[in-house]
């Protein structure tokens, strides 16, 4: 059995603001295909009628959703998938993407190397309070 992650799902109570944000940050593209244009409102049988906007890089997904915190509720389940997490991007160039977040006023933690050998790691919020990292393999000599 084989997996690859497929996308990334962040809940907000700003989908515009939350969408620019990372479009811009890390130049991301929008999804306009079939496939992406479903939208759970139009139908009456789904509980999820917020708003999603679908951005990728070219090859991973990112699904930006209006927070819905009764959607577990209306679907009677315990579990709400349209309610938070880490993740990440790797980069090629840890010190240009410091720069970046320098220039457009982003704050972050630059953790350096700590938690994974020769990763230089740095850790910042978006504008919901989501935690990011970014890091670059292979920039410390990790012996």
């Amino acid at each position: 059995m084989n997996f690859k992650f497929h996308h990334m799902n962040l809940c907000t109570d700003n989908l515009p603001r939350l969408t620019q944000f990372y479009k811009t940050l890390f130049d991301l593209g929008t999804i306009q295909d079939q496939e992406h244009t479903v939208v759970s409102g139009v139908r009456e049988d789904r509980a999820y009628t917020g708003n999603v906007d679908f951005l990728t890089d070219g090859d991973i997904e990112f699904h930006w959703a209006e927070r819905d915190l009764d959607t577990g509720f209306k679907m009677k389940q315990f579990v709400n998938p349209m309610g938070h997490g880490h993740f990440c991007f790797r980069t090629d160039d840890i010190k240009g993407f410091m720069r970046r977040c320098d220039a457009l006023g982003i704050r972050y933690s630059d953790y350096g190397c700590w938690a994974i050998p020769g990763w230089h790691q740095v850790f910042l919020h978006d504008p919901d309070g989501h935690v990011i990292e970014i890091h670059q393999p292979g920039v410390f000599d990790h012996r």
